[in-house]
């Protein structure tokens, strides 16, 4: 397994998002967001941990907003982010909507889900993706 934890920040490729983060306007989160809710193919483990991390933005940004609420504070490159996106809270509903389906296609048939069957970490990984999901629908 290439991380070294469950949560959503907790390997290599959520990081290297995390490092461009800053680079990133709202908007940019929804083709990463819809390629892992909407596309036909098997979703790769590089691309799951993606989609997950841009949906704990998504919920950070609504969290902030009000919209919603942290399950802890986010990492320092987020909480920076959210101060300089802040006036771009307007695409936040349908974005919700968008990060939570594809949180839910990442837990259900990913190439992620896979390895953590394989690695026996899967029930730990499911319930802090079940976690992310209900912050996104609350």
């Amino acid at each position: 397994m290439a991380g070294w934890g469950t949560g959503s920040f907790e390997n290599e490729d959520a990081q290297g998002f995390l490092g461009r983060l800053n680079s990133l306007e709202i908007e940019d989160l929804r083709p990463i967001l819809r390629r892992a809710a909407e596309q036909d193919e098997y979703l790769e483990a590089a691309e799951s941990s993606i989609a997950v991390a841009a949906a704990e933005v998504v919920a950070a940004v609504a969290a902030a907003a009000g919209d919603g609420a942290f399950s802890a504070e986010p990492p320092r490159q987020v909480a920076d982010w959210i101060k300089i996106t802040k006036n771009q809270a307007g695409a936040l509903p349908d974005l919700i909507d968008l990060a939570r389906r594809a949180v839910e296609r990442v837990r259900t048939t990913s190439e992620l889900k896979d390895l953590w069957l394989e690695a026996e970490g899967l029930n730990e990984w499911s319930a802090s993706l079940r976690n992310l999901e209900e912050r996104l629908s609350a």
